[in-house]
């Protein structure tokens, strides 16, 4: 910015467009002020409330839930820093959230919003943070940053819209804008500010009625809005309840259907080239008085007419084009709070109702070629979808399991002396796995071993004197203890527990557990074959009545992405099991082939071909089964 346009915005931003006793005050610059701070402090007078004070401390005031407000403008930042030419509620109680803000908002030229603690406190309430840019011919002069209460989203908006308005008296006074602008903007702020109140819509539209009543001298005044195939009124001036059954109230409503119809202004008798439409509705309302005028301007939001506003006087004072034009930015300012609040007070069925019809409308309207253009699109899309064969697959989850496995347990009950292999070892046929502790059986073998070299010298004895009775004990107790000492050595022999085959150990890891007691029967080791596998599929119930035996279907496993394996369903078990919280039936398929790598326990998921359908048959059929059997399960 030039020193020239600098010195012109810092005087122009003073001169606000307020209310007209302060522009009085506001007309000369404070030459202080721009001079920059006095060298030595004077005694004087306290300094007046400047306009950007004045209107900072009414705008914070107006709007609900507003923590701090400032005003910042460049010229401010020539002594010593970026300072605020206005604070709101005081400089104690500015947050420095502001500054930076401003400082956004100067620096990109556009409205910047931020949502943070209240002073950067972790402890203090969360607001929101917003800021405007000022501007002087297209120049960035200056921004206005408030902190506001969180609010809903409608509320936002509506809250965001009632400081833009107030923003254009700072525009307007920058721009040299002429006194009804600013006249203009002052009656869009009341008239949003009025809407924009919590209350009911009825409630605060009747405000409104009431208001522009008064301002423009009128005898009735009623907003309408879009219900159904028709305008109803939700208003009237200096009626709070009203019978629509009166010829008055409809009247006014077939007026206001008129206006939103041709979606224009239209006044009689015509002021300044308006009311080019038809007018029929509006001239019968006047048949009952010769000298009366009535002006009716559409209500619209997102480019949609959403109803109407119409004044009515019954004296010879017409509406004249100066009238009609600040009636005109009334109408374009309260349109989108009308339709805002209306959608947030409609029931659940009417907003299906009216989004439906707005859909409609788009469609099968005039305009809104992008809506039709997506339509079509839409239409298309699906014809194609519908056309296209694929095949239709059954996902689930798998893992790889040996087609033979065998445990290899405990023999007696015993501790553990050593163990030479782990789970996932290959081990070959034979191989010794683990080896308990044989000292108790070697001093079992010993002592049977003796008792059956002691009977053997008792029964030699016998033979000898022949006595035919000890004979035949002695004999006895030598079978007896040979048989133990058998049973000794073959407990001796089932100390080292070897592999049944070669295979791949599945499970078992003994390296940690030397010396600990084992019990007979307990599961030490589970070996597979290294060469012999099947996949297991855990199938979701609502798919596994699409399976048959002989199906094809391809794996992919996590350790192995890039290989898609071929596989065919060789046995569907008919019990479920119930796992991660729905019901799940085991499914067996052999392996097309023996990818290298490959490994019991992998785990990954498999595809099954059903048949085939069209893709959109493919995508929705589970999702369409899904909700008829939930429809059903509720009685419908």
């Amino acid at each position: 910015m030039s020193a020239t346009s600098a010195s012109s915005a810092a005087v122009s931003i003073d001169t606000l467009g307020l209310p007209k006793d302060d522009q009085v005050a506001a007309s000369q610059p404070d030459m202080a002020e721009l001079a920059g701070p006095p060298e030595q402090e004077q005694l004087a007078e306290p300094r007046p409330e400047s306009p950007a004070e004045r209107w900072l401390n009414w705008q914070c005031k107006m709007l609900s839930g507003v923590n701090c407000g400032a005003v910042f403008l460049i010229r401010s930042a020539g002594y010593g820093g970026f300072k605020p030419t206005a604070v709101w509620p005081g400089e104690d109680q500015q947050s420095p959230v502001l500054r930076s803000m401003a400082e956004q908002a100067i620096t990109s030229g556009a409205k910047v919003m931020h949502k943070d603690s209240a002073d950067d406190q972790p402890d203090a309430e969360v607001a929101d943070f917003v800021a405007f840019p000022l501007f002087d011919d297209e120049v960035v002069i200056g921004a206005v940053t408030m902190s506001l209460e969180i609010r809903s989203e409608s509320q936002r908006q509506a809250v965001l819209q009632l400081l833009q308005w107030g923003l254009l008296w700072l525009e307007f006074a920058v721009n040299g804008e002429k006194a009804d602008r600013s006249e203009a903007s002052f009656i869009a702020l009341q008239a949003v500010d009025l809407l924009s109140r919590d209350l009911p819509l009825a409630v605060a539209a009747h405000e409104l009625c009431n208001y522009l009543a008064d301002r423009f001298d009128c005898s009735h005044v009623a907003l309408g809005a879009w219900a159904g195939l028709q305008v109803r009124t939700l208003a009237m001036s200096h009626q709070i309840q009203f019978d629509r059954r009166v010829s008055k109230v409809g009247q006014l409503e077939f007026a206001m259907e008129e206006c939103v119809d041709q979606d224009t202004t239209i006044t009689l008798p015509n002021a300044g080239g308006q009311g080019k439409g038809a007018a029929r509705a509006h001239k019968q309302l006047l048949l009952e008085d010769d000298n009366g005028s009535v002006c009716s301007l559409p209500l619209t939001a997102d480019g949609e007419s959403v109803g109407a506003l119409i004044l009515v006087r019954d004296n010879e004072q017409g509406f004249d084009e100066v009238s009609v034009d600040l009636l005109g930015v009334v109408a374009q300012s309260v349109g989108p709070l009308v339709h805002l609040k209306q959608r947030e007070e409609r029931s659940g069925w009417r907003r299906w109702g009216q989004s439906f019809s707005s859909l409609s409308n788009r469609l099968f309207g005039a305009g809104h070629l992008r809506t039709k253009v997506i339509a079509a699109s839409a239409v298309v899309l699906l014809a194609a979808l519908s056309l296209i064969q694929a095949d239709r697959r059954v996902a689930a989850d798998s893992v790889v399991e040996g087609t033979l496995q065998q445990a290899v347990v405990a023999p007696f009950d015993g501790y553990l002396s050593s163990a030479s292999a782990r789970a996932g070892d290959q081990v070959e046929g034979g191989q010794v796995l683990a080896v308990l502790d044989d000292r108790d059986l070697l001093l079992e073998q010993e002592k049977w071993a003796s008792e059956r070299d002691k009977h053997s010298k008792e029964y030699q004895q016998a033979l000898a004197i022949r006595d035919r009775a000890n004979v035949s004990m002695m004999a006895a107790r030598i079978a007896q203890a040979e048989a133990q000492l058998q049973l000794v050595e073959e407990q001796l022999q089932r100390t080292k527990l070897r592999a049944p085959f070669a295979g791949v150990l599945v499970s078992g890891d003994l390296s940690r557990a030397l010396g600990a007691p084992v019990e007979r029967g307990q599961l030490l080791f589970e070996i597979v074959p290294s060469d012999d596998y099947h996949v297991t599929l855990e199938v979701d119930e609502h798919d596994v009545a699409l399976l048959e035996k002989g199906q094809q279907a391809s794996l992919r496993l996590t350790g192995l992405p890039e290989q898609s394996i071929p596989l065919q369903v060789s046995r569907i078990f008919p019990v479920a099991t119930a796992a991660d919280g729905g019901n799940h039936f085991r499914v067996e398929a052999e392996l097309g082939e023996m990818p290298e790598g490959l490994r019991p326990g992998m785990q990954g998921v498999a595809k099954v071909v059903v048949g085939r359908a069209s893709l959109l048959s493919v995508w929705t059929d589970s999702l369409i089964d899904r909700l008829r059997l939930w429809f059903w399960s509720l009685g419908a």
